[in-house]
């Protein structure tokens, strides 16, 4: 099984890391790996760059477009989704998605395109894979050309 966190950057943040999502990656990866003692400032930090989940259009958005590609809901207090073809499982947090995978990459991509959908500063991180990258490719434009 693969496990995505999956969050969406502040765009002046994504911009800014633009080519060097190594450094975003490195911030989760610590984030990860810290002790308890260190996590209060590195989840400040994490909470400053990244945007909320949990607002209804989001939600809305989401749960359309994951019930066309086979995911149900969940009766839950939190929003969770589960495949109806494969394991794979879908936890709206606050501030970030859990993706379980474990079905086809087609069913993976499927996922990421409905994301895709709401926002283009969607990073993934798999810490166990040691990847990570924007689902949907920035457009930088430079002033000078």
């Amino acid at each position: 099984m693969t496990r995505y966190k999956l969050i969406i950057i502040t765009k002046e943040v994504a911009l800014h890391y633009f080519q060097a999502e190594d450094k975003l990656y490195r911030l989760f990866l610590d984030y990860h790996k810290a002790y308890e003692w260190a996590r209060p400032l590195l989840e400040k930090q994490i909470h400053y760059i990244t945007e909320p989940l949990l607002y209804p259009y989001f939600i809305d958005s989401l749960e359309k477009d994951l019930s066309k590609i086979g995911f149900d809901k969940l009766p839950s207090e939190h929003a969770a989704y589960v495949s109806c073809r494969s394991d794979s499982s879908i936890y709206l947090e606050d501030r970030h998605i859990i993706f379980d995978h474990a079905g086809s990459a087609k069913e993976e991509w499927q996922v990421f395109d409905c994301l895709k959908k709401i926002s283009p500063y969607f990073f993934a991180v798999n810490i166990n894979k040691e990847a990570y990258g924007w689902l949907k490719p920035l457009k930088v434009y430079s002033v000078l050309s």
